[in-house]
């Protein structure tokens, strides 16, 4: 078995199951709370389903960051600027985005307050930052990926120790049965 969080079990794992992942309601989310003119990361974007629904609604400045070689690659050949590389610690520079995305990521990482400065650190100030994690679901026992379950307290109290948190709520995306956390929070302007 390939070790959990390696590169090529993402490869793998996106290989197979590239089509079968999208989540409009984060997208209509997303899209209502950001305009097509700023420069937007999606951090471990996956199969790219958000970019990709972004561009169509004409987005312009998005990039990607993904640990699966197969997904950096196939996403440039779909224009998106891709970015090879893994968290917590992110090879981009300081303050280069406007919105930054982590979508089902935050759960499966580890070292967590070192994610969360690395996306305070790539947002420019008074930057946004969009985090959904599965909602008081899919602990470690559930999805071996992941290391960490939130409730709405929690993912708050993580999240103001890093940033100024805009909302917190939860929401239910209409491709899948469990409830979403969503913590909407921008950088402090320096």
């Amino acid at each position: 078995m390939k070790k959990r969080r390696s590169a090529s079990y993402w490869d793998q794992r996106l290989a197979e199951t590239w089509h079968q992942r999208s989540w409009p309601t984060k997208n209509e989310l997303i899209a209502q709370l950001t305009s097509p003119d700023q420069v937007v990361l999606d951090i471990a974007c996956g199969n790219g389903s958000i970019l990709r629904d972004l561009k169509a609604r004409g987005y312009k400045h998005l990039q990607g960051l993904e640990i699966s070689n197969y997904a950096v690659q196939r996403l440039r050949t779909e224009g998106f600027t891709m970015h090879h590389g893994s968290v917590p610690l992110m090879q981009l520079p300081d303050a280069t985005f406007d919105v930054v995305i982590a979508s089902q990521v935050l759960e499966h990482v580890i070292r967590r307050r070192s994610f969360a400065s690395e996306i305070a650190r790539v947002l420019k100030p008074g930057g946004q930052g969009f985090i959904f994690v599965p909602n008081d679901c899919l602990g470690p026992i559930d999805e071996p990926e992941h290391v960490i379950k939130y409730k709405p307290d929690s993912l708050r109290k993580f999240l103001e120790k890093h940033f100024e948190i805009i909302s917190l709520g939860v929401i239910k995306d209409a491709n899948y049965p469990m409830t979403i956390l969503f913590g909407h929070v921008r950088k402090g302007k320096e």
